[in-house]
C-alpha cells in the first residue's frame, strides 16, 4: 500500500486542542506551538552546536515534528554528514523532513535509514532517548510510506528501548507515551495484533493521571481495535475511560482519535443503530486524501450504510473513497482489506456472483476467504457447501468477530435440514459467544428465513434475551441460483470486454462460436442487458470485471 500524498506530520500530531482561526472556522485550525523552536534549532546549527542542537531537538521532537519544513531540512543539511553520523537525531529528522516533498523522498528515505544504522553503529555511546526516538521514528516512517512490515524490526527495537529506559529519562522523552502510540501503530498495520495491543497499554500507562495528556491515540487504538475484533465488552470498558477521562474534544476528533471514533460506530452497530454510529463517524475532522485509517473508515462507513438499509449508496460510496485514493484504492492489499465488505453489500443487492467473485479473486486463501463464501453458499440455498466452506476454518486462529461470525452461519446452516445435537449445539455456542463478546450484528449478516429460524432457537436455548430490546432484520436477501454467472460465463464475459468478436473470442477460450453466442445470451439475460457495452458497464458495476494496479 502507498500514498505518496500523505502527510507524515498529519500523523505526528498529538491531538493537542487547536486554535480556530480568525475565520471561524472549526475546521481551519493553527496548534499552539512555540514559532522560536524552529530559529532556535537553526542558531545552534549554523553555530555548529551540533551536539545542543541534537539535545535540543530530543527534548522538542514533537514539536519540531509537526513544524517541519525544507527550510529547517535545508538548515539541518548544513551539517557535515560525518557529524550527522555522530548526532543521527539531526540525520532522521532531515529523512523525515525530505520524505514529505515528493521529489526529495528518495533523498529522505536514505537519510532516515542511515539513521537507523547510524544509531546501531555509532562510535560513541548512542544516548537511549536518541535511540528510541530513532527507532521509533522509523518505524512510523516506513509504515506512513505504505511498508510497515519494514517498520516491524526498529518498531520492536524501539519498545525495548523504550521500556529500558530509566525513569530520570523516562521523563526527558517529549510525550513518551505519543512515541508508544505510533510504535504500536505500526505493529498493527504489520498484522502484529497482539504486540500492537501491549505496546497500547504500556503507551496508556505512560498517561498522566491528572491534567492534560497527548496519550489518547493509545485508548483509542485499543477501543477501535478490539470493537473491530469484535469484543465489544473489552471495547466498551475502553470507551468509558476515554468517555470520563480528562481528554479534550479535538483529541476524540483529529487523527489520535479515529479509532475512538470507529469504536464508538461499531457499538453503535452492534445495536443495530445506523444513525448513532454515523453520528460518531461524521465528528471525525480529518482528510480523507491522506489519512492513513481510511480503509477501516471505509470499511465501517459501507456497513453502517448496510445496516440502514441502503447498500447501493454503502457501495457507491465505498468506491468512490477508493478512486479518491488513486493507485492505493487499486492496490491489491487494498482490494483485499475490502473485499468483505464488498462481497457483502454484492449479497444484499443480490448479486451473488459478484460476491464470489470478488471473494476469489481479491482474498488471498484463508479464513476471511472461506468465510465470505460460506455466506456466499448460504444466501443461494448450498447449506452443504456452506458447510465445507466452514470446515476449512477448522484450527484457525481467528478473532471474535470472524469466529461468532462462523457459528452463525453452521447454525443457519444446520438449521434448514436438521433439529438434532449438532443443530442445537451450534446454536448454544453463538448464544454463549455473543454473550461474552456483546457482538449482536452476526445476526442480521443472513437471509431473512435463516434470522428468523437463528432467533427463535436462540430463544429456545435460552438466549432469548440478547435481543430483546433489538429489532433484528436480515440485511441480505435469498438469491435465485439461476440469476448466477457460472465460471464459463464469467471467463466469456473476460473476453468480451478484451476481444472484438464472437470468433476471436471462440479461439480463446477453445470453444466454437455457436457456444459462445449460447453462452453470451444467458450472460445478457443473468445481467440484465442488451448489448456488449451494457454487459461490461454492469460487469464494473458488480466488480465482476476490475481495473487492475500493480501497487
Amino acid at each position: 500500500m502507498t500514498d505518496s500524498g500523505r502527510d507524515p506530520r498529519r500523523s505526528f500530531h498529538d491531538g493537542r486542542d487547536p486554535q480556530p482561526s480568525e475565520t471561524g472556522d472549526p475546521d481551519d485550525v493553527r496548534l499552539h506551538i512555540d514559532a522560536s523552536l524552529k530559529p532556535r534549532l537553526t542558531a545552534l546549527i549554523l553555530s555548529e552546536e551540533y551536539g545542543l542542537a541534537s539535545e535540543f531537538l530530543r527534548k522538542h521532537w514533537f514539536d519540531l515534528l509537526m513544524s517541519m519544513d525544507e527550510q529547517m531540512g535545508a538548515a539541518i543539511e548544513r551539517v557535515p554528514f560525518a557529524s550527522l553520523r555522530e548526532y543521527p537525531l539531526l540525520m532522521m529528522m532531515l529523512g523525515l523532513i525530505y520524505n514529505v516533498v515528493p521529489h526529495r523522498r528518495v533523498k529522505g528515505l536514505r537519510y532516515f535509514a542511515g539513521a537507523a544504522r547510524a544509531a546501531r553503529t555509532s562510535r560513541r555511546e548512542m544516548d537511549a532517548v536518541d535511540r528510541a526516538l530513532i527507532l521509533a521514528s522509523e518505524s512510523a516512517a516506513y509504515r506512513l510510506i505504505g511498508r510497515p512490515g519494514l517498520g516491524v524490526k526498529p518498531a520492536r527495537a524501539a519498545v525495548r528501548a523504550l521500556d529500558s529506559l530509566p525513569e530520570a529519562e523516562r521523563r526527558s522523552v517529549q510525550a513518551l507515551t505519543r512515541l508508544y502510540a505510533h510504535v504500536g501503530t505500526t505493529l498493527y498495520y504489520a498484522g502484529q495484533i497482539d504486540d500492537a495491543l501491549e505496546t497500547f497499554e504500556k503507551g496508556l500507562a505512560e498517561s498522566p493521571e491528572t491534567g492534560y495528556s497527548p496519550g489518547f491515540a493509545n485508548l483509542a487504538m485499543l477501543a477501535g481495535i478490539r470493537a473491530l475484533q469484535g469484543d465489544i465488552y473489552e471495547s466498551e470498558a475502553y470507551l468509558e475511560l476515554a468517555r470520563d477521562g480528562e481528554w479534550t474534544a479535538m483529541q476524540k476528533s483529529w487523527y489520535p482519535g479515529t479509532f475512538y471514533r470507529i469504536a464508538e460506530a461499531v457499538v453503535a452497530l452492534e445495536r443495530l443503530d445506523a444513525p448513532a454510529a454515523r453520528e460518531q463517524l461524521a465528528a471525525m475532522v480529518h482528510d480523507r486524501r491522506t489519512i492513513e485509517h481510511w480503509v477501516t473508515i471505509a470499511r465501517v462507513e459501507a456497513m453502517i450504510e448496510l445496516v440502514a438499509g441502503r447498500p447501493a449508496v454503502a457501495l457507491a460510496e465505498l468506491d468512490s473513497f477508493a478512486a479518491m485514493r488513486g493507485a492505493e484504492g487499486r492496490s491489491s492489499s487494498s482490494r483485499a482489506a475490502l473485499a468483505p465488505i464488498r462481497a457483502i453489500l454484492q449479497l444484499a443487492l443480490g448479486n451473488p456472483d459478484a460476491a464470489d467473485v470478488i471473494l476469489r479473486r481479491d482474498i488471498p486463501e484463508g479464513p476471511e476467504r472461506h468465510l465470505g463464501r460460506a455466506r456466499v453458499e448460504l444466501v443461494l440455498g448450498r447449506h452443504g457447501a456452506a458447510l465445507q466452506e466452514l470446515r476449512q476454518l477448522a484450527g484457525s486462529t481467528s478473532t471474535s468477530r470472524v469466529t461468532a461470525e462462523a457459528t452463525a452461519l453452521e447454525a443457519a446452516a444446520l438449521l434448514r435440514f436438521s433439529e438434532r445435537m449438532r443443530a442445537r449445539a451450534a446454536v448454544e455456542h453463538l448464544g454463549a459467544l455473543l454473550e461474552r463478546t456483546g457482538q449482536r450484528l452476526v445476526l442480521a449478516l443472513l437471509p431473512p428465513h435463516d434470522t428468523e429460524r437463528l432467533l427463535s432457537a436462540l430463544a429456545d436455548a435460552g438466549y432469548g434475551h440478547l435481543v430483546d430490546d433489538l429489532d433484528v432484520v436480515a440485511l441480505l436477501p435469498d438469491a435465485d441460483p439461476g440469476t448466477v454467472l457460472s465460471d464459463r460465463e464469467l471467463a466469456v464475459l473476460r473476453a468480451l470486454e478484451g476481444t472484438p468478436s464472437v470468433s476471436a473470442m471462440a479461439a480463446e477460450l477453445v470453444v466454437s462460436t455457436n457456444t459462445v453466442k449460447t453462452q453470451l445470451r444467458s450472460v445478457y439475460r443473468k445481467l440484465g442487458v442488451t448489448s456488449r457495452d451494457e454487459a461490461i458497464a454492469v460487469a464494473y458495476e458488480r466488480h465482476l470485471l476490475v481495473l487492475r494496479d500493480s501497487a
